[in-house]
């Protein structure tokens, strides 16, 4: 009856569902590599037939050797040999199958899960941390191909183990087998305890070592910042912390663990005492030979070892449970929709004879809900325009840029890209074809010039290349390098200038030809003859190009076909009297 209630609980929880839902989540994979995965059972359970057959052989081995049966002693020797032998390449070629269905699932499972992640809407993406991704990516999806490969062929070849032994025991003398089951019930007790308290521990592992990931990529990321101010003792001492912090879960862990192994292992070693004793009083009486008396222990000693093996995997289950439904939690977040893909390529191509227009009508935009940015916001940015965003850091123009992205989706109007006289279509992630975009901060990667610029096109020729390095007012540092172009960028452009990174970027931007280009401070660090030179540059390259900048410098503002303000929970077009008003306040 107490059964029934918890079962009944666990329903009420949700906690059975779940589990079924992590374990379908996993079948998925299961039926890609069935075959794999079959093959890999069936010489896992050939390796536990002859375990057994071993233990039968070495009975008959032992009889002909005492003399019970010493006219076969010949027979069964090379038996025995040969079903050693036989071990030793099954192993070897299950080994080699392990490792190539590892490799096989592990790959395709972490792809897979990459590939969602980059398709999840960046909206509800942002609320996670990029190294807790990192290692959902890489720990939780090896934790669950490692299970996806271990746990059913495990299964199957200790249930081989375990009910052919017992059949064994049980044919010789039921009372045998009896005996060493006698453990099992409280084996059982004790895994359902030890169950919950793991998935506990398990639980709090990876949360720490997603902590652990996530506080060294940003420590690497942010070294010079650290280095810049001698920060060094204060980061490395949080990082004992962290190390510590895991330190005591683990030796908790092992604590508990060692109690449960303790209880265990002593009722194992009773049972296993009986069976020892019970063989060795049949023999004293004269029933069973020196080799049944061998194959008894060993038989009892597999069945202890196989029902242990079973509950044993449950740990296996709990561990990939859990990363299992930590990257569900990732996977089942909103994809960016794409339904709109044909006719934003439509769009697309007319804009490069007619430009593209952006429009913002009654915008309602917050983060949470009544923390407004704005309400009712509008604005134009029309082909061949250049149109900048003003307005007081953290007051919404980075907002707005991603609004127009479709990064963020408005509560309340409308955000549209068209062609003039044309369709029009929603900001969204189809749109994104239209737009190129530089953001604030540093975007180089790691790999040469042409490398981080065929980013976004992959085919452009050298000369291409060249070409909007120089619209980006870039070959002039460029043309200089050893390797020019082939030049190594090294990790977050650190060879580089911040000003010449600022070029690179606008180079891959103008590179990528789209009929909108979004600049996000993109030259705060140019001075103000070659700002106004890229400036220039891009709408002469291709006059129906629109061009929205988030900027600060009165040297952009002169250049712009209008100017917007961005503050106090509105946007506002404003004029030179505005923009002075501006800049005399911040």
């Amino acid at each position: 009856m107490a059964s029934i209630r918890h079962y009944i609980q666990r329903i009420k929880e949700g906690r059975l569902n779940q589990l079924m839902s992590e374990l379908l989540w996993m079948y998925a994979y299961v039926r890609r590599y069935w075959l794999l995965i079959g093959v890999y059972i069936l010489l896992g359970a050939s390796g536990s037939f002859l375990s057994l057959g071993t233990s039968v052989v070495s009975k008959d081995l032992v009889d002909a050797i005492t003399g019970v049966n010493s006219m076969e002693i010949v027979r069964v020797a090379c038996t025995y040999v040969g079903v050693g032998v036989s071990q030793i390449f099954i192993n070897a070629v299950k080994s080699r199958l392990s490792l190539k269905v590892r490799l096989k699932v592990t790959n395709e499972i972490r792809a897979d899960i990459y590939e969602q992640v980059l398709r999840t809407n960046w909206e509800s993406l942002a609320k996670y941390r990029s190294g807790d991704l990192l290692y959902r990516v890489n720990g939780d999806a090896g934790m669950v191909a490692n299970t996806i490969l271990t746990f059913l062929p495990n299964v199957v070849t200790t249930l081989i183990s375990f009910s052919g032994a017992f059949i064994i025991v049980i044919q010789n003398d039921p009372w045998m087998a009896l005996i060493a089951l006698t453990g099992a019930p409280i084996s059982f007790i004790t895994s359902r305890y030890s169950a919950r308290k793991m998935r506990d521990f398990q639980r709090d592992n990876q949360n720490v070592a997603s902590d652990r990931t996530v506080f060294d990529q940003e420590t690497f990321q942010n070294l010079q910042f650290i280095k810049a101010f001698g920060m060094v003792d204060r980061v490395t001492e949080k990082f004992h912390r962290i190390q510590q912090e895991s330190v005591d879960i683990a030796l908790r862990q092992n604590k508990f663990q060692q109690y449960m192994t303790i209880a265990t292992s002593l009722v194992g070693q009773a049972v296993g005492y009986a069976c020892y004793g019970f063989a060795a009083f049949r023999l004293w009486q004269g029933e069973i030979s020196y080799g049944t008396m061998t194959m008894f222990v060993s038989m009892a000693s597999s069945l202890r070892g196989s029902f242990s093996g079973i509950l044993g995997l449950m740990p296996t289950v709990i561990r990939s449970g859990i990363s299992a439904e930590r990257i569900m939690e990732i996977i089942r977040l909103p994809r960016d929709s794409m339904e709109d893909r044909e006719e934003a390529e439509a769009i697309l191509q007319k804009g490069r004879d007619c430009g593209v227009y952006v429009h913002m009508d009654d915008v309602d935009f917050a983060y949470e809900e009544g923390r407004w940015i704005y309400q009712d916001a509008s604005f134009r940015a029309e082909p061949g325009e250049i149109v900048a965003l003003i307005g007081p850091s953290g007051q919404g123009k980075t907002t707005t840029l991603n609004l127009i992205l479709g990064l963020y989706h408005p509560q309340k109007g409308r955000i549209t890209v068209g062609n003039p006289g044309g369709d029009d279509l929603r900001a969204s992630s189809s749109t994104r074809c239209m737009f190129s975009y530089i953001p604030q901060g540093n975007t180089m990667f790691t790999g040469t010039i042409a490398d981080n610029l065929r980013m976004v096109k992959p085919e452009a020729t050298d000369d291409e290349i060249r070409y909007a390095l120089e619209a980006a007012c870039a070959w002039e540092f460029v043309e200089k390098l050893e390797h020019g172009i082939d030049t190594e960028v090294r990790e977050r452009g650190t060879r580089f200038s911040e000003g010449q990174k600022q070029r690179l970027s606008i180079a891959r931007a103008i590179l990528a030809d789209a009929p909108v280009m979004i600049l996000d401070e993109a030259t705060s660090a140019l001075d103000v003859a070659t700002e106004q030179r890229v400036l220039r540059s891009i709408i002469k390259k291709e006059p129906h190009r629109t061009v929205i900048v988030a900027a600060h410098r009165p040297s952009v503002f002169s250049m712009c076909n209008r100017v917007y303000k961005i503050g106090e929970h509105k946007v506002e077009e404003v004029d030179e009297e505005g923009i002075r008003r501006f800049l005399d306040e911040f």
